[in-house]
């Protein structure tokens, strides 16, 4: 069977048969419409027509040849866009160790990259994931409880969680509690020991409160390592300054998006921020290297000049001041 195309020639039907067969061009059909008659030809005989025509559509193998010619560089454009989806779809370029300690971060990454987890690389099968991660728990048992890795787009984000090995506490035979501060005693637990500093005392620093040597009728009867939890009431110097000129924020709601590069402690936004006075808040999006990539959002802020009074400065001062002491108190501690 011969391959044949249909083309769309606007000119006059008959004088357009009379040039077709004086050119030796076959016609096997013709539809006959108000925007150019369609004619059906033989694909060999394209080059024998002598007329201005478009081509509407093929039929058999070589006409599906020329299709592709005609369009070559839109499918040629189409397939490179393919192959760069699918390689960025399947390609990690950074990867990021999550944990506190520095020393177990490099301990993970130096592993990672060992066993082939590092930028610009092609993403691993979830078996060869799994295998990595025991490679990292059975070479570092001491270290590595948990680890895991996590396919994030074009990231590899790796949780660890480290093994902490508690060894026991020894306490010595003999030991005594002193206040580390000048106070006043308030109350006391003692667990073991005798007690020194009785409620409403006051005490130096570096005096004894629990002490490990077991009096009776001015005997010695035992030896103990103190243990006791003793209030004490204490005091603190705080120096905070609060202005009484400060600026008041309040946001009109207004908000726009942003894309901007990180890279060491310089900041390039893409587009230009139209506010006078905004805030931005920041989501990472991308790391390479020392290369940061934020989504960030602008929120616009109309600012007006405050001041407070004496009064209000002072209660001010006064929260900040217990604000900053309460960093410095243990979780029990009151003000």
């Amino acid at each position: 069977m011969k391959n044949r195309v249909k083309i769309r020639i606007l000119d006059d039907g008959h004088f357009v048969l009379r040039r077709l067969y004086s050119c030796q061009v076959n016609v096997y059909n013709i539809e006959y419409l108000e925007n150019g008659n369609i004619y059906t030809v033989d694909y060999e005989d394209l080059d024998r027509v002598k007329l201005d025509f478009d081509i509407v559509s093929f039929k058999g193998i070589k006409g599906f040849i020329y299709y592709v010619k005609l369009h070559k560089h839109f499918l040629i454009a189409l397939l490179i866009s393919i192959i760069m989806m699918f390689v960025l779809s399947n390609m990690i370029i950074s990867v990021e160790v999550i944990h506190g300690d520095k020393k177990v971060r490099e301990i993970v990454e130096d592993c990672l990259y060992e066993n082939g987890i590092h930028p610009f690389i092609f993403k691993k099968s979830y078996k060869k994931l799994q295998e990595i991660k025991k490679i990292i728990r059975d070479t570092y048992p001491e270290n590595i409880e948990w680890l895991e890795i996590i396919d994030e787009g074009m990231k590899y984000t790796v949780r660890v969680e480290e093994r902490i090995i508690t060894k026991k506490e020894e306490k010595p035979l003999y030991c005594d509690i002193i206040s580390d501060k000048d106070a006043i005693v308030l109350s006391s637990k003692v667990n073991s020991g005798q007690a020194v500093a009785d409620y409403n005392d006051s005490v130096k620093k570096g005096s004894t409160l629990i002490r490990g040597k077991i009096m009776f009728n001015e005997e010695v009867k035992n030896y103990v390592c103190a243990d006791a939890i003793v209030y004490g009431n204490t005091w603190y110097t705080v120096n905070v300054s609060v202005p009484y000129e400060y600026e008041n924020k309040k946001y009109t709601g207004k908000k726009s998006s942003n894309i901007s590069f990180l890279y060491g402690s310089k900041r390039t936004p893409i587009f230009k921020v139209h506010f006078d006075n905004y805030d931005v808040d920041k989501k990472e999006l991308l790391r390479i290297g020392r290369l940061i990539i934020y989504k960030e959002t602008n929120r616009e802020y109309n600012a007006t000049k405050e001041r407070y009074t004496y009064e209000e400065a002072y209660k001010k001062a006064l929260l900040l001041g217990r604000e900053k002491m309460k960093t410095n108190l243990p979780s029990n501690a009151t003000i």
